[in-house]
């Protein structure tokens, strides 16, 4: 796999070079560095042996096996050396993504372009067709360009890209990104290219971050390509300065919307964590009483009226366990109960923890029978729990209210602050009569009892 990656991007790389001239376009170092870093069993001296070989072998069908030739074949494996073990410092790689501060990466590609440069540039050099102080400046600036552009969506890519979906605003971005980039490209010189700035910016925003980096590289790529083109066929001499501030800008404005994508990713991903935090309790892992709202907020949409099931549970003598064993134990107790409570449910409702030892259940979308069967399902199941704690053996019971009635469209949350409220009545009225017991309406009773006997 190597050797034929090694070989591939050698000819690619190599098509796009005039005879004579610097390559405008060299992918392969950039590639290697990416294959390298994101598959780190690669970096052992061996395989860079492996890489360099096949170069040199390639070269040495086509009869280009001059000392100058096997300098830069040298330079190149250099560079893919250098750059990946200074990658690899931040950190172990995994078959994902290579966790790296974008900023670090641009200063990598920048020291070891820099570096391994010296020896490429002295190489082709040796050919005569130009100085060593006209090509080092066109070597440097490509090689750092082109892995500015290329490594951070080979270093985030996880297999697929994702664009939110092709609503019309969701492609929006990407329209405007094609527009800027034809617009530099028609209005030429080297200011135009900061054109499409604005548009891929847009992109960092709207689109994940393997998507930026893809469409920041294909971006840069085509300006990269769009600017040599005004000095391929001619002589470095008199271009060198602007070659080298072309790319070099290029770079730059690539690196600023990888680094949004990176902060709009990190935003995200604390959004969502906070978001988990707030709509889950941390020791039991059921949903928070805010966490339940949410959810019913979510079900808002109904077209109709949906019955709705509300059990309020509370664990009998919880203060007595808490006063006996501690309140370590009284956590553990809570969150083994709701781990139960959870089992019993399934799929069937919403569990979520009020506070304290009071839970609530609701059951959308079925009978008040069918509620009261799982009300006592839960029941029977806590009564047969049994906690170890020490040396002690603790066992539960739970007390539980169950309303039932109708949720309104688009009122579902008023619903169900009505339903909990006769929850909690029928709640006390479980207490009142001897705990672990299931209270409810007696149209729910009744007609639990008559399918019962039936």
């Amino acid at each position: 796999m190597l050797i034929a990656t090694t070989l591939l991007f050698y000819r690619l790389s190599d098509a796009l070079q005039v005879e004579g001239h610097v390559a405008l376009f060299w992918p392969l170092n950039a590639v290697l560095v990416g294959l390298f870093s994101r598959y780190s069993f690669f970096n052992r001296p061996y395989y860079y042996t492996v890489s360099l070989l096949s170069l040199l072998a390639w070269d040495s069908v086509f009869a280009i096996n001059s000392p100058g030739a096997v300098l830069v074949n040298i330079s190149n494996i250099c560079f893919v050396l250098v750059l990946v073990n200074c990658i690899l410092r931040e950190g172990p790689a995994t078959a994902e993504t290579v966790k790296l501060n974008v900023l670090r990466l641009y200063s990598y590609c920048l020291f070891s372009a820099l570096l391994c440069s010296v020896p490429g540039s002295y190489g082709f050099a040796l050919s005569g067709s130009a100085s060593f102080r006209d090509v080092y400046p066109v070597w440097f600036s490509e090689e750092f360009s082109t892995s500015v552009l290329i490594l951070p969506f080979l270093l985030t890519w996880t297999g697929t890209l994702t664009f939110g979906g092709f609503e019309l605003k969701k492609v929006i971005p990407l329209i405007t990104l094609i527009l800027s980039l034809t617009l530099s490209g028609v209005s030429g010189g080297i200011g135009s290219l900061s054109m499409t700035l604005p548009a891929l910016i847009w992109c960092a925003i709207s689109y994940s971050l393997p998507t930026t980096c893809l469409l920041t590289m294909l971006t840069g790529t085509a300006e990269v390509l769009m600017v040599d083109a005004h000095w391929m066929y001619s002589s470095l001499t008199g271009h060198i300065t602007q070659i080298f501030s072309a790319r070099m800008g290029i770079a730059s404005i690539a690196i600023s919307p990888v680094m949004v994508a990176v902060s709009v990713q990190a935003i995200n991903t604390l959004v969502k964590q906070l978001s988990a935090r707030a709509n889950y309790d941390y020791l039991t892992r059921v949903h928070s009483r805010y966490g339940l709202y949410e959810q019913l907020k979510a079900q808002d949409h109904k077209a109709v009226n949906t019955p709705l099931n509300v059990m309020l549970l509370d664990i009998d003598h919880f203060k007595n366990i808490n006063d006996t064993h501690g309140h370590d134990c009284g956590d553990n107790v809570l969150s083994a109960f709701a781990s139960r409570v959870q089992e019993v449910v399934g799929e069937q409702g919403i569990v979520a923890r009020m506070g304290g030892e009071e839970f609530a259940v609701v059951m959308p979308d079925a009978s008040g029978r069918k509620g009261y069967r799982l009300a006592e399902a839960i029941r029977e199941e806590i009564e047969q729990m049994e906690l170890t704690w020490g040396s002690d053996t603790l066992t539960l019971t739970v007390s539980i209210g169950l309303s039932h009635g109708e949720a309104a469209r688009r009122g579902i949350v008023d619903s169900f602050d009505r339903l909990l409220s006769e929850a909690d009545h029928f709640l006390y009225q479980s207490k009142k009569t001897g705990r672990n017991r299931t209270s409810a309406a007696p149209s729910v009773m009744d007609k639990h009892l008559a399918h019962s006997a039936s």
